[in-house]
């Protein structure tokens, strides 16, 4: 992944008024990816929005990590269905022009 994609996790750490603990603690839980480079640590730009969701879990709705692991795994899935409804309507629209 190219640099201009990394955030260090420092700067994420004082942008976003969380602790670099609780950013460790993601990782720990494979909620996020972190990236090192040299000997600083990175998260990269494309997960900002996955991040931003878990850090609204945590801290405004006071949802712990384990609830937030189940609540990222429905998610996922619901992005999964979504997009298979999506090619299966698609397949529908070619043998069925009118739906």
């Amino acid at each position: 992944m190219e640099n201009d994609q990394l955030i260090a996790i420092e700067v994420f750490c004082a942008s976003y008024d969380v602790e670099y603990a609780f950013v460790e603690s993601l990782q720990e839980h494979d909620l996020i990816e972190t990236v090192i480079v040299g000997d600083a640590r990175f998260l990269q730009v494309p997960q900002l929005n996955r991040i931003e969701r878990i850090i609204r879990l945590h801290h405004e709705l006071d949802i712990n990590l384990e609830g937030i692991e189940a609540i990222q795994g429905l998610l996922s899935r619901i992005e999964h269905l979504d997009r298979e409804i999506a090619t299966l309507r698609n397949r529908l629209q070619f043998y069925e022009p009118g739906l």
